[in-house]
């Protein structure tokens, strides 16, 4: 929640005095970016399904407990990728935001697997580099990529998995609010 949400708050909203569109927080291309979502997630949707009915997975608590990650796309897509595109252009980013999710996952899955996410990263960063609007990844398509990546994993998420998902989101978005609506004063601390 440090180094994922709130340094990158702090950092786009007060120490650089920027908006949250720097953070892809926007309503530029927001009806396009919820429709690419959609139809992306709806086009992965068998995919899940499939592989979590071979894995005995509860599809209802799996998806779930992916639904309510938001601060790992936040952080890869919204801080990571748009500082990268800044510092070195946008073919640039996509790259390293595919080595960085990659990295991400070593010692956590087989490197076949890490490796495989970072490719899934690298299609990510494309359609995230097209809208700059983090709707196009959550809470759509995202979760049920992400649903598909950790029952590749060999991660069944269930109802627990759920709830910690959700203590976790609910964190992030106090974070949110609180860097947020900090008044200016403080934006030089």
């Amino acid at each position: 929640m440090v180094f994922g949400t709130f340094i990158p708050l702090w950092t786009v909203l007060h120490r650089r005095g920027e908006s949250l569109e720097q953070l892809g927080i926007t309503r530029k291309f927001l009806v396009t970016s919820l429709i690419v979502s959609f139809v992306l997630g709806a086009g992965s949707a068998f995919q899940l399904i499939t592989l979590a009915s071979a894995s005995n997975a509860n599809i209802a608590s799996h998806l779930v407990a992916n639904f309510l990650v938001l601060w790992e796309p936040f952080f890869v897509f919204g801080w990571l990728y748009l500082r990268w595109e800044r510092a070195f252009g946008w073919l640039p980013a996509i790259a390293l935001t595919g080595l960085g999710f990659t990295i991400q996952h070593l010692g956590s899955v087989p490197l076949a697997a890490a490796a495989g996410f970072g490719v899934f990263a690298i299609m990510f960063a494309v359609v995230f580099a097209l809208v700059r609007n983090m709707v196009v990844l959550w809470p759509l398509f995202y979760p049920v990529a992400s649903g598909i990546g950790t029952l590749q994993a060999g991660f069944v998420m269930g109802w627990d998995d759920a709830g910690i998902s959700a203590i976790l989101l609910v964190l992030q978005l106090l974070i949110f609010w609180w860097v947020a609506t900090k008044p200016r004063s403080l934006r030089a601390a």
